[in-house]
């Protein structure tokens, strides 16, 4: 690199030049010009903001508070394709760790982030803010009731954690995403998950009975159509009642019940008739009639952007007796497409669908070779639909009507239907159904896949036709 330098004398004259008259007027040196651009100065700004922030933190909180370029970078990325080097990290130890935390960043007007396993696909968890990583250390159940099949939980606890805890009581949280052994409460409440069962279950809002949350203009309220105490059940005049007290939830209450009566007639004609959907902001719960209304479900699939949830109280559902499984070849994808409505009319409690890709996939994996035996030759697509029941012989039953009902349409598998009742297998089909994603984020080489389309909510009568229509385009473009 190299540097130009203007050399001068005393009088400000360069050197070598000839010696001014005693006599002259001095030269006058030129204004020191700012050399800090303007994205300099903003750069430097958000660098004293974030040291000052720092210190109040490692002073206040007992959690772990991590500025350094390490974590900032470790933190950065999740599941998806972004990258965006956050602020600084909180790791909090305690509730007041979250509150502390969130009052700091508010009065400095740094944003929060709370994260949790980092599981998302679309970058919901990345971003220039202050990240409150709550996966660490507030993973606890705080009350399980067996006998209402509610439990209070803190939002760091992943979901196979939170299914351990309460599966010897035959309960467990009904929304199953497949990335459950990593995705905590927190972030599962702010997608709003589903997951495979979600035909049976829904989504993550209707197992909410309430929530304890943090604002970011400060204050912590109790959200539950039981006005905060968890009960899951309460009237309209119970809300009302509890709108009129002077405190955060009282004035929150009071604007949501306001903008519930203002936009309601709007929201009831433009939002979306399908109820399966993780993006955008809730607003069907407005829609619910005055003893279903519960405000404290607004807070699924608001990814964190409307509080920061401090512990949630859930319902839970009752684990099936007995399961069975029934994998279906198709020779043709959109064959496959176009057997699900009448799948569906038989009351299945999932349907999955494994493709060509995800198959060749997992036959390249050692670990997951074996477990992918129950597929045969080289089928486009497998559907496995699943049945609950109260024993085998319920289960085959149930199967066979399916097999019979396909025959009765002329629906053309590639393989004779096969029938899966022992758990084992039924487990490894299930393995790698969730292990997709997974593997196909480990092809090797330089060209990595990039996930483009994520939830995507289509009515099942026109899904053969979407499908079609996307395997168009894609190959159009040269891509799968």
């Amino acid at each position: 690199m190299f540097q130009l330098c203007r050399s001068a004398t005393a009088n400000g004259a360069p050197a070598g030049a000839a010696p001014s008259s005693p006599n002259a007027a001095p030269v006058a040196m030129p204004p020191l010009r700012n050399r800090l651009s303007p994205e300099d100065r903003e750069r430097k700004a958000a660098f004293e903001t974030a040291s000052v922030l720092q210190a109040e933190l490692e002073a206040r909180i007992q959690g772990e508070v991590r500025f350094d370029a390490g974590s900032r970078m470790l933190y950065s990325t999740d599941a998806s394709n972004y990258q965006i080097e956050p602020v600084g990290v909180v790791i909090p130890r305690s509730v007041d760790d979250v509150i502390a935390a969130v009052e700091m960043a508010a009065s400095h007007s740094v944003p929060i982030l709370p994260r949790g396993g980092g599981s998302s696909l679309a970058g919901q968890t990345v971003g220039a803010a202050l990240v409150i990583d709550t996966s660490k250390y507030l993973n606890r159940v705080v009350a399980f009731q067996p006998e209402s099949r509610s439990v209070t939980v803190e939002p760091g606890i992943n979901l196979d954690m939170l299914n351990r805890h309460v599966k010897a009581s035959g309960l467990m949280f009904g929304p199953d995403p497949s990335s459950s052994n990593r995705a905590t409460i927190g972030g599962v409440i702010g997608n709003n998950s589903a997951g495979a069962h979600s035909i049976l279950y829904g989504m993550t809002a209707d197992h909410i009975l309430s929530t304890r949350v943090q604002l970011a203009e400060g204050g912590t309220v109790e959200l539950g159509s039981g006005s905060g105490t968890g009960s899951g059940s309460a009237s309209m005049d119970d809300l009302l009642r509890r709108a009129r007290a002077d405190d955060p939830t009282g004035r929150l209450l009071t604007r949501i019940l306001a903008f519930r009566d203002t936009h309601r007639e709007l929201i009831e004609r433009d939002f979306p008739p399908h109820w399966r959907r993780a993006t955008g902001y809730s607003l069907n719960e407005f829609l619910k009639p005055d003893d279903a209304f519960n405000p404290a479900r607004l807070m699924a699939s608001s990814e964190g952007t409307l509080g920061t949830v401090l512990n949630a109280t859930l319902n839970l559902v009752e684990t099936p007796v007995a399961t069975g499984l029934m994998l279906l070849q198709f020779d043709d994808l959109i064959a496959a497409m176009e057997a699900t409505s009448l799948i569906l009319e038989t009351d299945p409690s999932a349907i999955e669908l494994m493709d060509r890709m995800l198959i060749g996939l997992t036959r390249q994996q050692p670990g997951y070779a074996n477990m992918i035996s129950f597929i045969h030759g080289d089928p486009a697509g497998v559907l496995a639909v699943e049945y609950y029941g109260h024993d085998e012989r319920e289960l085959q039953a149930k199967c066979d009507r399916l097999a019979e009902r396909l025959r009765a349409h002329n629906v053309h598998l590639s393989t004779d239907p096969q029938i899966v009742l022992d758990p084992k297998r039924q487990a490894d089909v299930w393995s790698v159904r969730k292990a997709g994603l997974g593997l196909l984020m480990s092809v090797r080489g330089d060209a990595k896949p990039i996930p483009v389309i994520e939830d995507v909510s289509v009515p099942v009568e026109h899904l053969a036709e979407y499908v079609a229509a996307i395997e168009e385009l894609v190959a159009a473009h040269g891509t799968t």
